[in-house]
């Protein structure tokens, strides 16, 4: 009698064992409420490297050949692509924490004022040249835009 009480013991004991493994080890989304409500599979985003959640590079700082970025006003200056084409649709980007304009030394080409802290557009002069721009608020700011 003693003996199979102690392999009836052995064997409940081995299908725990084989069930809590199997728990476990379960890669499927049934699961996903066990484990106090969080799934296996989820990861904070503070685990996510920096350089994948920060650009490499600040908005409109320009690269050769990098037309596509925008203007970025900061520090009361302004940071302009190199080139951009014409036509194209410029963000502006007012890092400030007061507000700026974007005015084209020629009347009528473009002006656009920008709260602090937020982004706007403007239209690049389908034009080829060189054009340059000032801020209406603060009269030392200038900046260039080099259409090609």
């Amino acid at each position: 009698m003693k003996r199979i009480l102690a392999v009836l013991a052995a064997l409940i004991l081995a299908v725990f064992a084989l069930t809590a493994c199997s728990d476990n080890n379960d890669s499927s989304d049934n699961d996903s409420a066990d484990h106090d409500g969080m799934a296996m599979t989820s990861m904070p985003m503070t685990s996510m490297p920096t350089s994948m959640s920060m650009p490499s590079m600040p908005l409109g700082m320009s690269t050769p050949g990098a037309s596509s970025m925008g203007i970025v006003i900061s520090g009361f200056q302004y940071s302009t692509p190199e080139s951009v084409m014409p036509g194209q649709v410029l963000t502006i980007q007012n890092n400030d924490t007061v507000e700026h304009s974007v005015t084209s030394d020629t009347a009528g080409l473009f002006n656009e004022d920008i709260e602090a802290g937020e982004t706007e557009t403007i239209t690049v002069p389908n034009e080829p040249g060189t054009y340059t721009f000032h801020c209406t608020y603060h009269p030392s700011m200038h900046g260039t835009l080099t259409v090609k």
